[in-house]
């Protein structure tokens, strides 16, 4: 996910919410959630990783 949305010269603090990494519809296991934060500027590039039938959810907020 590229982040050229936000203005440049700021910098922005991001929640990032996503399934755990064995998490998976399919056979019905829910392997907790993992919550990363992480510094963003405009010229980064988020990578998502994705469970079968999952999704994610990031909270970006301006740096103070």
């Amino acid at each position: 996910m590229q982040l050229d949305l936000l203005d440049r010269g700021e910098r922005y603090v991001t929640g990032i919410y996503r399934d755990g990494d064995q998490a998976d519809f399919r056979s019905l296991r829910r392997f907790g959630l993992i919550v990363k934060h992480r510094t963003v500027t405009a010229a980064d590039t988020l990578v998502l990783k994705l469970a079968p039938g999952g999704g994610q959810a990031i909270r970006i907020s301006r740096q103070r």
